[in-house]
C-alpha cells in the first residue's frame, strides 16, 4: 500500500507539471509592445545603460518604424554607446518621421474649438523635428547648405506657432480683405535627377513680395527637393491686402514630375 501510495503521489505531480506546462503554453506570457520598449529604453538611456537603451530602442523602432521619439533616443543610445554612424542613421530616420507629421491632416472639431492648444502642439511637432535635424547635422562633416535652410525654417515655424514670433503680420485666406494673387510659378528645373514624385512645400509669402522660409514637408529625393526650393523662390505674386495694407500668408506649394 505505501509502494502503491507513492506512486499515486508521484503520478499527481506529473499531471500537474503537465497542466501547469500546458496553461502556458497557451497564455504565454504577452510581448512588451513599442511603446513599451521605447519608454523602457528611454528610461535606461537615461540611466547610463547604453547598451540596454539600444537593445530596447531597436526593438521598438522594428514594432513601429514611425515613432520619431524612439529613432531619436537610438541615437541618442548610439551617441552614448560611441557609435556615431548608427547614431547619425537614426536620427536622419528621425528627421523624415517627424517632418512627416508635419503635413497638414484636416482639423479635428477639438482642435478647431482649442486654437491655442492646436498651436501649441503644431510648436511641439516643429521643434522635436529641429532637434532631430540639429544632432543629424552634429555628426555630418560638410553638410549640405539647403540643410542648414532647412534648420532654420524648421526653428521659425515653431517660435511662429509657439507665438514667441511677432516681426510681421500673418494671418489666413479668411482674413484677407484682398487675396493673395500668383503672378508667376516657375516650374523646377529637374535636369539633376531622374527622380520623380509629388514634393510638398510649405512657405511663407512675405508683405514684402518675397518667398521664405521654405520647407519641404513631403521629400522625395534630394536633388528633386532643391529643385523645387529654388523655384518657389522664383515666384512672383502680389501680396494679400488687409484694411488696406499687405500682409504675409504661409502657404503650401507643391510640384510633380511624372516619368511614365
Amino acid at each position: 500500500m505505501l509502494h502503491l501510495s507513492k506512486h499515486l503521489s508521484a503520478t499527481w505531480v506529473w499531471l500537474l507539471a503537465l497542466l501547469v506546462s500546458v496553461s502556458v503554453a497557451q497564455n504565454p506570457s504577452p510581448q512588451a509592445s513599442p511603446s513599451t520598449d521605447r519608454d523602457h529604453g528611454i528610461e535606461l538611456y537615461q540611466q547610463g545603460d547604453a547598451n540596454g537603451a539600444v537593445e530596447a530602442l531597436r526593438h521598438a523602432v522594428q514594432g513601429d518604424e514611425k515613432d520619431g521619439t524612439a529613432w531619436h533616443y537610438l541615437g541618442l543610445a548610439y551617441l552614448l554607446k560611441g557609435s556615431r554612424d548608427e547614431a547619425r542613421k537614426s536620427f536622419a530616420r528621425a528627421v523624415a518621421v517627424r517632418e512627416a507629421a508635419l503635413q497638414p491632416t484636416p482639423m479635428a472639431a477639438s482642435t478647431t474649438l482649442d486654437p491655442a492648444g492646436a498651436r501649441q502642439k503644431k510648436s511641439e511637432r516643429f521643434q522635436a523635428a529641429a532637434e532631430s535635424l540639429e544632432k543629424y547635422l552634429e555628426l555630418t562633416k560638410n553638410p549640405d547648405p539647403t540643410l542648414l535652410e532647412e534648420l532654420d525654417a524648421l526653428r521659425w515655424y515653431r517660435d511662429y506657432y509657439g507665438g514667441t514670433r511677432n516681426d510681421e503680420e500673418i494671418i489666413t485666406t479668411k482674413e484677407a480683405t484682398t487675396r493673395l494673387r500668383i503672378l508667376d510659378k516657375p516650374p523646377p528645373n529637374f535636369s539633376g535627377t531622374r527622380a520623380a514624385g509629388r514634393g510638398s512645400l510649405r512657405a511663407v509669402f512675405s508683405a514684402d513680395g518675397t518667398v521664405k522660409h521654405i520647407l519641404v514637408i513631403r521629400k522625395v529625393d534630394p536633388e528633386f527637393d532643391r529643385a523645387c526650393i529654388l523655384a518657389a523662390k522664383r515666384i512672383q505674386f502680389e501680396p494679400a491686402v488687409k484694411d488696406g495694407r499687405p500682409v504675409s500668408m504661409i502657404l503650401e506649394v507643391e510640384y510633380g514630375r511624372y516619368i511614365y
